[in-house]
């Protein structure tokens, strides 16, 4: 906060007429400033240092420290907004979802980052698929942003050797979108890392890295993360990441059922 200092101006008069001797006038000064000089006077005629009073110092303003958020808030905070995020990747299907472990990391003054991991259902059913997310909340504002979304990992899941027509049609979907998406006139895939984790009896969450080979145009690293539904034989969601795995957050490619 900046302050403003106000002086009062000094003026300076010169007398008309002849020069007349003022009269005397009895000074009167406060003693707090008579004990002051003669004080003052007497440390310059010593040899030791004069003690300076010390700086009048006021303490700055700081921003207010973010509350710390329980288990409770926390989930208060973000539950709306990612339960609405999940419903959106599924094109508005009604979902359940519960949440696990939660943790909130101080952004700046203001804002909070907030990750967990959940589960969620959709209406009508008993299984639970897992999901994580990061989501950002405005301490001011008192919501949540948009999060981030993994869909597929964790929760109650059981790894499980791999599905080879998953996996084929994994590699044959996943070489149509990068040549619908980038323009490539020729794209094979080959995934040859491959974990597949079933959650709710039906859903398979396939995580594949592998390379992707576009001809002359050369090849580049690739990350599919897939969630499929065996029992109706679709694909709900696929994100895929080109080059190397920290080089950002995976794309999320057209699915369809």
């Amino acid at each position: 906060m900046r302050k403003a200092c106000f002086g009062r101006p000094f003026r300076l008069c010169e007398g008309r007429g002849r020069i007349r001797r003022p009269p005397e006038r009895t000074v009167f000064r406060r003693p707090s400033l008579l004990i002051g000089l003669c004080l003052l006077s007497a440390q310059a005629l010593s040899n030791e240092p004069i003690a300076t009073a010390p700086a009048h110092t006021r303490a700055l303003a700081t921003a207010p420290a973010l509350r710390a958020m329980d288990r409770a808030a926390l989930e208060k905070a973000i539950a709306g907004t990612v339960v609405a995020a999940l419903s959106e990747r599924f094109g508005g299907r009604a979902i359940e979802a519960r949440f696990d472990d939660l943790q909130a990391q101080p952004l700046d003054a203001q804002q909070q980052v907030i990750r967990g991991e959940g589960g969620m259902r959709f209406a009508g059913e008993t299984g639970w698929i897992g999901f994580r997310f990061t989501s950002r909340f405005d301490e001011f504002l008192g919501q949540a942003g948009w999060p981030e979304l993994e869909i597929g990992v964790g929760g109650d899941g059981r790894l499980i050797p791999n599905d080879s027509l998953a996996l084929r049609q994994l590699e044959d979907r996943m070489a149509d979108t990068l040549q619908r998406e980038l323009g490539m006139t020729s794209v094979r895939m080959q995934l040859d890392r491959v974990d597949t984790v079933e959650m709710a009896d039906h859903y398979l969450g396939m995580e594949a890295r592998g390379l992707a080979d576009f001809g002359r145009d050369g090849s580049s690293e690739v990350r599919v993360h897939a969630l499929y539904d065996r029992r109706d034989g679709a694909w709900l969601q696929m994100d895929y990441q080109l080059g190397p795995e920290d080089a950002g957050k995976p794309r999320l490619a057209d699915s369809s059922r």
